[in-house]
Parts: structure tokens; C-alpha cells; sequence
């Protein structure tokens, strides 16, 4: 189920640096930004901070030293990856991805995507699914 897929992701996709020794509110922090990410309004710098009592400035170094990507990179990458899921794994129309990620339109989660892919998201699906 979609569930499932999406719990293996998030457990996947947790730094591979964090360890049982990690800081908890680094933890706290990441399970924010996987529980908002189709929130866009949520997960910015200066939500986080404040959800978590800390400045924006003193957030971005705080979540680089315990990751070692920016918290920007990180909810980027974290994005592609749930949207590839989505195109190897579902059948949703782009056009459903695009208003579950909540992009203004079609148009700009189609440069969303290739900008980071450097393919679109339709050439994305349709070389993945001749693989599968």
C-alpha cells in the first residue's frame, strides 16, 4: 500500500550519518520536514525555526553539521525522491502528483523536476517503466 511505500521511504531516506548517538531535535527535525513535505508552506526555515525554538540562521548550520547538506538540499532531494516513487510506482496522472505536491500548476512541477532530473517527468516515468 501507499503507506507502506511511503513509511520505506522515510526510513530509507533518513541521513545515512544519523546514528543512535544523533541529536534528538536533528531527528525531530527531519520527521518535520518527511511529515510536511506536502506542505510546502510548512517546511521553510524560518516554520522550522520556530517550531523548534531556534533561529533560522542558528537552524541552517545546526541542520548542515548533522547532515551535511543544506536543509534546502535536503527537502529538494527528498521531494524527487517521493515524486519518482510515484512515477515508477503508481499510476497518478502528472497532473495529481503535481497538486499533491502542491505546485502552482503542472508547468512548474514539470521544471521542478527536470530541473533537478534534467529530464521531465513523463520521460522520467516512461524510461522506468520499460525497465520494470
Amino acid at each position: 500500500t501507499l503507506i507502506i511505500i511511503v513509511a520505506r521511504n522515510i526510513a530509507q531516506n533518513l541521513p545515512e550519518i544519523l546514528t543512535d548517538s544523533t541529536d534528538e531535535k536533528i531527528i525531530g527535525i527531519i520527521q518535520y520536514i518527511h511529515k510536511n513535505i506536502f506542505y510546502p508552506e510548512n517546511i521553510s526555515s524560518e516554520k522550522i525555526g520556530n517550531h523548534f525554538n531556534i533561529s533560522t540562521n542558528y537552524l541552517g548550520r545546526y541542520f548542515k553539521k548533522h547532515t551535511r547538506e543544506t536543509l534546502q538540499h535536503y527537502t529538494t532531494n527528498y521531494k524527487i525522491k517521493l515524486i519518482e516513487n510515484r512515477l515508477i510506482n503508481s499510476q497518478m496522472r502528472l497532473s495529481e502528483i503535481s497538486s499533491e505536491f502542491r505546485f502552482n500548476d503542472d508547468s512548474h512541477f514539470n521544471k521542478f523536476f527536470k530541473t533537478q532530473k534534467g529530464i521531465s517527468p513523463s520521460e522520467f516515468r516512461k524510461a522506468h517503466k520499460s525497465v520494470v
